[in-house]
């Protein structure tokens, strides 16, 4: 997802966009002339020009945006699969995977099938392809081109072979398959685990309570009131897939206005669901400290038992128990569910089938041994009971929902810029939550009230204290690294993994200014660059730019990159900030180098201020040898001159 909003700066992209030169063109046509009821082919060509390519509308990837074409009015009964020819498939480098493309011209059609009840007369259609175009170096910002087809109706009966809509194509869709298998994956696993999570065991006297009292009703099958209890349990989380898939479905409509791709990244950057989603975390977290007791299910367990004492009420009881179950079980579950929701919801199925699909298959997956286990109530009492153990759990998880509090958290406070919660403090947060749990997991004290000294011993863990430990480890190293926090040593996967719990880590900013850089000063860097006679080397950057952050540290540090750098003067420009100047940066990057992507690098000739090397993205190797050939073609332009 990094890679993705850095290859996409949607800032100011409506404005801009259609003031540069657009590498793609296109055209549509379709039969001028149709009869109503008769199905239509709108074909449409589209053209890159060398170098530049689009991305597949079926075969899809996480990262870059999939083409979508879609066709509009009420003249429309049903529309089609849209037909594409074999994409290219090729490493990316911008997004650095495997993705499907196409390039040069390339056509495109979809059919479709007119409403019955048309009279004649001249009807419009409207075109509209979303896109993003792409090249080596960079990508644009997706936009979506809209045309008007006109299109006549004549008098008279449809024509037999004009009847029929084509609503499959031949589309290899391995990726879309490899998403639906790996959320099939997920449900499945999650499911077994949450098998074993410690808020399924309150419900256990109750269940045997009840199915012992139906097994003595002969006249009831066992079978029957089995189905409606795994109906109960399985039912709920559909329910809580369907409504999620619904949500996915409106914001994957709105993604092409807003540049939202999916719910996935609303989720991750709408700061009130966050909020929202904080709360909540900090709710169950309390729940599972026993600080907070909420009966949720009382009023539903109290109809289970006087429905369960009626032969006639048999099944609503079931039922209800069933959702009792799903409900009380949710304040552990919750971590397993919502990443699969997320995940889901951002399929590259769409949001609408995956969710529905992945919860559909964890509900049914999960219930499954508890509805056999009612068939057996004397087996129920054979589970382990709560205990010790189920505790030990619970307050483990408890903290877990803490740490994931705190996660969603930050976002609001970064979005609404309140500074309450900036890196560093946010990293302390993690640590004293995982030193809370070593403090639980020694014995030396618990979260939960009324608990004993005896039980505090009893669940000392060894093993938990190590773990925990070393997953702190990283945390503590990037916290005593001030002023980025970001420990340089660290693994690229721990990296990967921190980035993604914390908040952007500050910028070099002061540092760089003690070593001559000029900081949203670009009037002051031209000047000082035209009395020295060097040339000028602009870093376009962003704050939420990940890969600008690690040129910085691990590139612009380098001796080799240092010596090309004293050649020149250095200005760093900042064009995602919310403020005036860098709306002037973010135009200024766009008109002179036409693009839209950070980081970028510049070397101006000052006093014309003509570049005489730019390039854009993360560069980890050959860095200097950019800056030398800058450096180069800026004496070579002075010599000339």
């Amino acid at each position: 997802m990094l890679r993705l909003l850095v290859y996409n700066v949607i800032f100011l992209s409506g404005i801009i966009w259609s003031q540069i030169i657009n590498p793609v063109s296109i055209n549509a046509q379709i039969n001028r002339v149709a009869r109503a009821g008769e199905v239509v082919e709108v074909n449409i060509d589209v053209n890159m020009e060398k170098q530049w390519w689009i991305y597949s509308v079926h075969k899809i990837v996480e990262g870059p945006y999939a083409t979508r074409i879609t066709v509009d009015g009420n003249i429309i009964e049903d529309v089609g699969l849209v037909i594409e020819p074999e994409p290219i498939e090729k490493f990316d480098p911008g997004f650095e995977i495997t993705s499907f493309y196409h390039s040069g011209n390339t056509e495109f059609s979809i059919p479709v099938k007119l409403k019955k009840d048309l009279k004649p007369g001249n009807y419009d259609l409207v075109l509209s392809v979303f896109f993003q175009v792409c090249n080596e170096r960079l990508c644009y910002p997706p936009i979506t081109k809209s045309d008007t087809l006109s299109l006549v109706i004549e008098a008279g009966d449809p024509s037999s072979d004009r009847l029929v809509l084509n609503t499959t194509a031949n589309i290899d869709n391995n990726s879309n398959i490899d998403s639906i298998l790996s959320i099939i994956i997920l449900a499945i696993g999650g499911a077994i685990f949450s098998w074993v999570m410690p808020c399924v065991y309150p419900m256990i006297p109750i269940i045997i309570s009840f199915f012992g009292k139906l097994s003595e009703e002969k006249h009831i099958g066992k079978s029957s009131v089995a189905f409606f209890y795994g109906l109960g349990i399985a039912g709920t989380f559909i329910i809580i897939g369907l409504i999620i898939s619904m949500l996915s479905w409106g914001v994957n409509d709105a993604a092409t206005q807003t540049g939202y791709a999916n719910i996935g990244n609303f989720i991750a950057t709408n700061a009130w669901v966050n909020l929202f989603l904080g709360i909540l975390f900090i709710f169950f977290a309390l729940w599972m400290f026993g600080i907070v007791n909420v009966n949720v299910t009382g009023a539903l367990l109290n109809k289970t038992d006087s429905a369960g004492q009626s032969a006639k009420n048999a099944y609503i009881g079931s039922l209800i128990l069933g959702i009792a179950f799903a409900i009380t079980s949710f304040s552990c579950t919750v971590p397993v569910v919502g990443m699969l929701l997320v995940i889901a919801a951002s399929g590259t199925a769409a949001g609408l089938f995956t969710s529905l699909l992945g919860m559909t298959i964890y509900g049914l997956v999960f219930a499954f041994p508890f509805v056999v286990l009612s068939l057996f109530p004397s087996s129920l009492e054979k589970l382990p009971s709560s205990g010790i153990w189920m505790e030990k759990v619970k307050v483990v998880f408890g903290f877990i929902e803490l740490a994931a509090a705190v996660k969603f958290l930050w976002v609001p406070d970064l979005e609404w810029d309140l500074g309450l919660m900036p890196r560093s403090v946010v990293m302390v947060l993690y640590i004293a939550i995982g030193v809370g749990v070593i403090f639980y997991l020694a014995g030396i004290f618990s979260p939960l009230p009324n608990t004993s000294k005896t039980n505090q011993k009893q669940s000392r863990s060894v093993i938990g204290i190590i773990i925990t430990f070393m997953i702190l480890i990283p945390v503590i190293l990037s916290l005593s690294s001030p002023p980025t926090f970001h420990y340089s040593g660290m693994p690229r996967l721990v990296d990967e993994i921190i980035e993604t719990m914390v908040p952007p880590p500050p910028t070099d900013d002061e540092i760089a200014k003690m070593e001559g850089w000029f900081i949203d000063d670009y009037d002051g860097a031209l000047e000082k660059a035209r009395l020295e006679g060097k040339p000028l080397f602009i870093d376009f950057t962003g704050v939420y730019c990940a890969n600008c952050r690690v040129m910085e540290r691990r590139i612009f540090t380098l001796d080799s990159v240092k010596k090309q750098f004293d050649k020149m003067v250095l200005a760093r420009l900042y064009v995602d900030k919310k403020d005036s100047l860098s709306a002037v940066f973010a135009q200024m990057q766009f008109e002179k180098f036409k693009m839209a992507t950070q980081p970028y690098y510049a070397i101006l000739e000052p006093n014309s201020e003509e570049s005489v090397i730019d390039t854009g993205g993360y560069i980890p190797k050959g860095f200097d040898l950019f800056l030398a050939k800058g450096v180069k073609a800026y004496n070579d332009f002075n010599s000339i001159k």
